[in-house]
């Protein structure tokens, strides 16, 4: 496995799109079209950076992450979606890429404290990764869709720095 995190562009765009989710999961992630729009128009808010990134395994394109985050703030650092393509799934690919997601953060915004995503409670495989890497419910429902949401932080945060 040979991870890589590429900024979308003109050359790996289409290979986003491209990307499938299995049809019991299509609920709980961002089609890849939608995630890059909300990346795009700055769905979060003009003082929120808005990163989409293909992962690729080599020179496959097997997934993607969008992130969108306040760099001033210590708490506004989403994970706001990730997904890896049905046909990689079960290869570890979820974890290792949500590993890296927490470590690009950390390294680029030193000011995080904590990093929040959101996790479908039907999601069940995603919230045992989530939870097995210090993420946590905040007890708080999120607004746009009314699921659980994580935060990852303190010690558990600072293992990944």
């Amino acid at each position: 496995m040979k991870l890589a995190f590429r900024p979308v562009d003109r050359d790996n765009w289409r290979a986003m799109l491209a990307l499938k989710v299995r049809a019991e999961q299509a609920t709980f992630v961002a089609s890849p079209a939608r995630s890059l729009a909300i990346c795009y128009v700055g769905a979060f808010g003009p003082e929120y950076e808005h990163l989409p990134h293909v992962i690729c395994d080599g020179d496959d394109v097997i997934g993607y992450v969008t992130i969108a985050c306040d760099p001033h703030s210590r708490d506004e650092y989403w994970i706001d979606d990730i997904m890896i393509d049905a046909s990689q799934q079960g290869k570890g690919y979820g974890r290792a890429a949500i590993e890296m997601t927490v470590r690009m953060i950390v390294a680029r915004y030193p000011r995080c404290e904590t990093i929040r995503l959101t996790c479908f409670r039907a999601n069940h495989v995603a919230a045992r990764i989530y939870e097995s890497l210090g993420f946590r419910r905040t007890g708080r429902l999120t607004e746009e869709f009314s699921e659980p949401e994580y935060a990852l932080g303190g010690a558990a945060l600072a293992t990944f720095k």
